[in-house]
């Protein structure tokens, strides 16, 4: 039987629990970690830490649910518009304007460019800029297949997206995401221009190739983005921000949105539009960084540290 491979988080938890004279003990087929220290126990599934209280980690995990809390709360944060599923949330949808009555009224507001998405998505999977009506009616009918709610939000234009890292109220790192995109030379094709890039062997870089003319030439300084997301398993660069004025008002922003939902430990997602404006995009109560350590210098001992305080926290 092949060897199963371990997962970076697995790995990084037994060190971290063999330095901590932390008792490890995987069960339920690795899903669960039990952490076991000075007679109490913690559990770790997946990569979801029992730092934080289970309401606010289920408002993490739904993107609608995020942005009523921050917006009940003056935290500023991207819009959302929430479609029910008439096949599984019936009671839900609306009987006057109905899904369609929804989404074509937030699509005219938008001025036909609006981003959708399930709301308990992550690393950018399924989700879909759309420019027509029919791309927004296939794009919602296909996430019906395998969602209960979607959300519809209007379209930022990006400056950089940020992650930080929140623990107990403190924000322990931040770094942007820079879109992978390819500069012209006017002789070689998009095709060719791209495999330069070594991007990522995933479906979700496959999906972002789909959308382009690959046999495009283009012009000499001519500067192609490959994707209009910023995820890292989508091939975009991290780079870590340095202390200043930029990093403090992220660090604000993301300190209050963690506070709001009454977070400890979790990464919490920042957009910095071209409009200068500063807005939460999401949180995530699943912390995980495999992609961030493989790129980025002393990115492992930056994350290894990061993951000790939290344990830490478990156990005070």
């Amino acid at each position: 039987m092949e060897e199963k491979k371990e997962r970076f988080l697995d790995g990084l938890i037994k060190e971290l629990c063999e330095e901590m004279n932390i008792e490890l003990e995987m069960l339920s087929y690795d899903w669960i970690l039990q952490l076991t220290k000075d007679g109490k126990v913690r559990h770790i599934t997946r990569n979801h830490f029992d730092n934080n209280p289970q309401a606010s980690g289920e408002i993490a995990n739904d993107k609608y649910a995020t942005y009523e809390v921050l917006k009940s709360q003056n935290v500023p944060v991207i819009e959302h518009t929430m479609i029910f599923n008439p096949g599984t949330r019936s009671r839900y949808v609306q009987e006057e304007e109905g899904v369609w009555g929804i989404a074509h009224k937030e699509f005219e507001k938008q001025n036909h460019k609006v981003v959708v998405k399930p709301n308990d998505g992550w690393e950018g999977k399924e989700v879909s800029l759309c420019h027509t009506k029919k791309e927004l009616e296939v794009t919602i009918e296909k996430l019906f297949q395998k969602h209960g709610t979607i959300s519809i939000c209007p379209y930022y234009d990006i400056e950089t997206e940020y992650r930080t890292f929140y623990i107990n109220g403190k924000v322990e790192l931040i770094y942007g995401k820079t879109k992978p995109f390819v500069i012209g030379d006017g002789k070689s094709s998009l095709e060719e221009l791209v495999q330069d890039l070594n991007l990522p062997d995933k479906k979700v870089v496959r999906d972002n190739l789909s959308l382009l003319d690959l046999e495009y030439v283009p012009s000499k300084g001519e500067k192609i983005e490959i994707s209009w997301k910023h995820n890292l398993s989508g091939g975009s660069i991290p780079n870590v921000l340095e202390k200043g004025e930029l990093y403090e008002k992220i660090e604000k922003l993301a300190i209050q949105a963690g506070k709001t939902l009454n977070m400890n430990f979790a990464t919490i997602d920042i957009i910095h539009t071209t409009k200068n404006e500063l807005l939460v995009l999401e949180i995530n109560s699943g912390v995980c960084a495999p992609i961030f350590v493989q790129m980025v210098d002393n990115g492992y001992e930056t994350v290894k540290a990061i993951y000790k305080k939290a344990l830490q926290s478990l156990f005070e």
